[in-house]
């Protein structure tokens, strides 16, 4: 409502003219919240581009309207690691989601191409969120139990970490596991204790990309140039593996420990760090801002004597000319 209203006093149906035009949003990354905010910005014909919300039912313009991303739907992700357990010839295999929107209905393609190809299904289990332990230890006895030694798991990486956690403490090991791409490249399980269970795991992960010139605009970034930019004092925090003075002053006692961060840290000094080449999130995010870059540059550069397209005023238009010029 306050990038709707353009003021912090949101108020419904009311724009503040002192803010150029509302081109349109990037965002969100999680489907749910991304129907969330489509259900709204739709009434108002104004374009989002989500760079990670792959839920199937964005895909129908007549509830979403104006939404569009830079990712594939679950759909086809789904059909392709179903593809991928019947190219390997495995036709006993395991099946783990997360009980949402985004787990449910992706394992539900897999289950569905799996069975019709003759494959069975030794076990279907979910990650529970409502609970602290994900019913990690549940699964963990149920995949020790089974004999099936493929398993599709569609989940992301911060609850599928919970099970890997009790999959170690149980000594459950031995079995190949198939990645959605919410967790196939995931930093967070890129560690030690988890290297004996990922052996050998395949999956699908995010298209990557070359961002021209974006190392460059890396390397300049500093906090003390943008005081208020959130964003960059995030960013900081995980390049450097520091946390900000503020931050564990306002935690106290409960504070981890951690380096502070000064803001005199230098991105040079990370050259394995960031590189020319992005996966994942990040590409789809730059692709989502070059698809409004491109199309205000369309808006702008419009001649109404050669254009079949009515022309908008540069400083002066409705979000819907953005996204769809009328002819």
């Amino acid at each position: 409502m306050w990038m709707l209203t353009g003021q912090e006093e949101t108020i419904a149906n009311y724009r503040c003219k002192e803010t150029p035009p509302l081109v349109g949003v990037v965002g969100d990354s999680g489907s749910t919240r991304s129907m969330l905010m489509a259900q709204l910005l739709g009434l108002y014909r104004i374009p989002q581009i989500s760079y990670f919300s792959t839920n199937p039912l964005l895909s129908d313009r007549s509830q979403f309207p104006s939404f569009f991303r830079t990712i594939p739907s679950d759909d086809f992700q789904s059909l392709g690691l179903a593809q991928l357990v019947i190219h390997f010839g495995w036709t006993w295999v395991g099946l783990l989601a997360e009980d949402s929107d985004y787990g449910q209905q992706g394992i539900q393609i897999v289950k569905q191409e799996l069975m019709t190809a003759g494959v069975c299904i030794a076990f279907s289990e979910n990650i529970i969120l409502t609970k602290t332990d994900r019913n990690a230890f549940r699964i963990t006895q149920v995949i020790r139990a089974s004999t099936a030694t493929a398993i599709v798991i569609f989940c992301p990486d911060t609850d599928l970490a919970i099970v890997l956690d009790e999959m170690v403490r149980q000594n459950v090991m031995g079995r190949v596991l198939i990645a959605s791409e919410a967790w196939s490249t995931s930093a967070l399980l890129s560690v030690k204790r988890f290297s004996d269970i990922l052996t050998g795991t395949i999956g699908f992960s995010i298209h990557s990309g070359v961002m021209p010139r974006f190392d460059l605009y890396l390397r300049s970034v500093n906090p003390s140039k943008y005081p208020d930019d959130i964003f960059i004092h995030e960013f900081w925090e995980e390049a450097f593996a520091c946390e900000w003075p503020e931050k564990q002053n306002h935690l106290g006692s409960r504070a981890s420990i951690k380096n502070l961060c000064t803001g005199d840290e230098k991105l040079s000094d990370l050259p394995d760090y960031y590189n020319a080449t992005y996966q994942g999130i990040t590409y789809n995010t730059y692709m989502a801002v070059y698809a409004f870059a491109t199309a205000l540059h369309n808006l702008v550069s419009c001649q109404k004597e050669s254009s079949p397209w009515s022309c908008a005023n540069s400083s002066n238009f409705k979000p819907w000319q953005v996204r769809n010029p009328t002819p």
